[in-house]
């Protein structure tokens, strides 16, 4: 098999990447950055520009699958430009990619698109499952979800010979970054808090988990949404209190009020503050390496 991927310099871009090249695929990675070269005979980097339309059309070549993760981080503070950047780059992107697509011809089983679980409401209560995603006007991040979708949902109906894919990935459980590596270096000088009440959910999942369930997808033409997410979501008072104890450490400082957190982050405490239940409906038939949050951290703080 052979893969595309674009947005393959990040923390799941990498990890997808090395699961692949451990199974003896080839992987073609686009990027902006002419200078890279692999020593890895079967790992290429091709040059492109979504936003200046350029691109070496060599990537397509003998491609199987296309693994769509580009996008600015959604980890910036949210003013108006970053705004910008985090849903333009990935609009851009995957309009650029897919119509480059179609206007080659090129022969491809399927294309798999990242996607978030801020489709969901914001709920202490309500567990979504893959069908329950709702269109909420004043939260940006769902809008980037919906909007980042709908333009892979466009495409599917002009190519209708490829098995399309939308991952709405939960919170990802990795040592290279995120939620998890802040939260271990914050507990190792014990100043480890929750964000606001601390009550609300955590629909996690570890990376290499995320990296299995993608190219299990590429392997099987996967056609649909699923939720990238471990069975067992906790709160955040757990997760946080979990992470300390792996960590040899505890939670002595206490939570920080949600209005302290609304002041520091604006309206990217969203991201924080924001609660989403959620379960896989599509994924019964797959076994996680990592189903439960102890066997999860466990792994992470080796």
């Amino acid at each position: 098999m052979k893969l595309l991927i674009t947005g393959g310099s990040g923390t799941l871009g990498q990890e997808i990447t090395n699961l692949a090249l451990a199974k003896k695929y080839q992987v073609h990675i686009l990027t902006r950055n002419k200078k890279l070269i692999s020593k890895n005979i079967n790992l290429k980097y091709f040059y492109w520009d979504p936003f200046s339309e350029e691109i070496d059309t060599n990537c397509f070549q003998g491609i199987d699958a296309v693994v769509n993760l580009a996008g600015f981080s959604v980890f910036n503070l949210w003013t108006n430009k970053n705004k910008s950047k985090i849903l333009n780059s990935r609009l851009y992107s995957t309009y650029f990619i897919l119509k480059k697509i179609k206007e080659k011809g090129v022969k491809l089983k399927s294309f798999i698109n990242a996607s978030g679980i801020a489709a969901y409401s914001n709920s202490l209560t309500k567990v979504s499952s893959e069908d329950d995603s709702e269109n909420i006007k004043d939260s940006f991040i769902n809008q980037v979800v919906i909007k980042w979708e709908s333009k892979v949902l466009e495409f599917e109906k002009k190519l209708p010979e490829i098995s399309f894919s939308i991952l709405r990935i939960g919170l990802v459980l990795s040592n290279s970054g995120g939620v998890f590596k802040i939260s271990k270096n914050l507990s190792k000088i014990f100043l480890l808090s929750a964000l606001g009440r601390g009550n609300q959910w955590q629909s996690w999942i570890h990376v290499n988990d995320v990296a299995s369930i993608f190219i299990r997808c590429a392997e099987r033409n996967h056609r649909g949404v699923i939720n990238l997410v471990s069975p067992n979501p906790i709160t955040q008072n757990e997760l946080l209190s979990k992470i300390a104890l792996h960590n040899r450490s505890k939670i002595l400082f206490p939570k920080i009020p949600k209005f302290i957190v609304k002041v520091l982050f604006g309206e990217m405490s969203e991201l924080v503050l924001s609660s989403q239940k959620v379960i896989s409906n599509n994924l019964n038939d797959f076994t996680f390496q990592f189903p439960k949050i102890d066997d999860a951290l466990k792994d992470l703080s080796k």
